[in-house]
């Protein structure tokens, strides 16, 4: 049946390993994608720089005119430009890193079980 297709072809897309050759482009750098990251296809350095960034709740300057080219040889140059760069492409917070970075824990106070009784 139809539904039965389109369900197999999503578990494909979504269900691969990282020994599988992927022939996608990364659409921030142009570096070869290592799965799905953030919504989208992307390489293992952008991955690991959007996190980065967000985790550690990074602000970026532009030197040039925010429009510097990124590819793969120069793609830490303007850190302001790549991030802009992996937002227009379609990067998004999910999962985890969004409920850690929008809803951070309190701290956990432990008390004794000897306080209890």
């Amino acid at each position: 049946s139809a539904r039965a297709q389109l369900k197999d072809a999503s578990v494909r897309v979504m269900d691969f390993t990282a020994d599988e050759e992927l022939e996608e482009l990364c659409p921030v750098c142009g570096d070869k994608v290592s799965g799905y990251h953030y919504g989208l296809l992307t390489c293992e350095s952008c991955k690991g720089f959007f996190k980065r960034t967000v985790q550690n709740n990074k602000r970026y300057t532009c030197t040039q005119n925010q429009d510097c080219g990124i590819d793969k040889t120069q793609r830490k140059r303007c850190p302001f430009c790549r991030f802009q760069k992996c937002l227009s492409v379609g990067m998004r917070l999910e999962g985890e890193l969004a409920e850690k970075h929008l809803f951070p824990r309190a701290p956990v106070t432990h008390s004794s079980r000897a306080d209890k009784t």
